[in-house]
């Protein structure tokens, strides 16, 4: 990523810093997505632990460690921009990694009925 000046004179590098008064992130996100983001990785590693140990556990838990960066307060703006696509990447490999089977189909109902949304949301935050 080249850090070229946006529109409003800053980086994308010195956006991810408050300003000298103290003034909040204008990339946090607020705290019902934030929240909702949390929410997902609770749900993500709930269903992580019933799966047999293996590829598909590992990338579950991926996920979920993403989608609590992506909603971390302390985050900069490019780790949350990377957590939220590991967030949908790693569910995705989850899925492929549990092959046909019911947690394959319960994996891809959370990506594509939670996780996508979720993603949208913050992605409006964080991206726009």
């Amino acid at each position: 990523m080249i850090d070229q000046p946006r529109s409003d004179g800053a980086t994308d590098r010195e956006s991810g810093t408050p300003s000298a008064d103290g003034a909040a992130d204008e990339h946090r996100l607020p705290s019902g997505v934030a929240g909702s983001l949390r929410s997902l990785a609770d749900r993500i590693d709930g269903f992580a632990d019933a799966l047999p140990i293996g590829p598909a556990r590992h990338h579950a838990r991926r996920a979920a460690t993403a989608a609590r960066t992506a909603a971390d307060d302390d985050a900069d703006l490019v780790a949350r921009r990377v957590a939220l696509g590991e967030l949908v990447t790693a569910l995705r490999h989850a899925a492929d990694e549990a092959e046909a089977s019911r947690s394959q189909y319960r994996l891809l109902e959370l990506l594509y009925e939670e996780a996508l949304p979720a993603t949208r949301e913050a992605s409006d935050v964080i991206y726009g």
